[in-house]
């Protein structure tokens, strides 16, 4: 059998998905005993990893892969995947944050939602979902983009309107963006009336209207779209005559 703290490195490797690197893996693992560059020796020596080009890593079958996996009990796995992202954010930079550590963390966290988390635990990790799913926007990635920000609405308290306003806001802004971008209209429809209906104020409606307009119009509903550019002008102080 290997040792406690291979088995450590290979499991959060493996938690990391196909390809991982070295500086990522390592700050997943707090014991000062474990060796990043002598784990990943290992791991090449023993041909269940190999190295690209790049710098990063790969493992050489996904059966080795889903082997190493297994040695997370089941019972235990969500509390895994969350501790190993909680682990990572703690130890990456702001810099980091903007790269691929933000979806290591934000992957592994994510599998903790049915965890019994805290008030505070589910309002951070609503945040990192926002700020993933915004990277994801603009990085044109649609689809995983709306599964970021559909799992950070989900994460909001009931009365997330009132007390979490600003977060809400946003995460309903950008999911409908996602949404309509990634063709999933029967979402839109259900998630813009929440910012419609709770919005503090006319401006703060502004993006729901205007993604409201391109979701009609994509919808074939041309009419209604113009009837709500109308209605948004004249809010706005703009009248236009017949």
């Amino acid at each position: 059998s290997l040792p406690k703290l291979v088995q450590t490195g290979f499991m959060n490797a493996a938690c990391l998905g196909s390809n991982f690197n070295a500086s990522i893996l390592g700050k997943t693992i707090k014991d000062e005993g474990f060796d990043v560059c002598s784990f990943l020796k290992i791991g090449k020596d023993g041909g269940y990893i190999e190295e690209s080009e790049s710098g990063s890593y790969s493992w050489t079958h996904d059966q080795i892969q889903q082997a190493a996996y297994d040695l997370i009990p089941p019972t235990q796995r969500e509390s895994f995947h969350y501790q190993l992202g909680q682990m990572l954010l703690e130890n990456s930079t702001n810099c980091e944050m903007k790269r691929d550590a933000l979806f290591f963390i934000v992957d592994n966290m994510n599998k903790g939602v049915d965890l019994k988390l805290d008030r505070n635990q589910k309002t951070q990790l609503a945040g990192l979902n926002l700020q993933a799913g915004n990277i994801a926007i603009s990085t044109s990635r649609f689809h995983a983009a709306a599964e970021y920000l559909q799992t950070g609405i989900s994460l909001l308290i009931k009365d997330s309107w009132i007390q979490q306003y600003d977060l809400t806001i946003q995460l309903y802004d950008a999911a409908l963006e996602a949404y309509y971008t990634a063709g999933q209209f029967s979402k839109f429809d259900a998630a813009v009336k929440q910012p419609l209906t709770h919005a503090r104020c006319f401006e703060d409606k502004l993006n729901s209207y205007h993604n409201l307009v391109r979701y009609l119009t994509a919808s074939g509903k041309s009419e209604e779209a113009l009837e709500t550019c109308l209605f948004v002008l004249k809010k706005l102080g703009v009248e236009i005559s017949p």
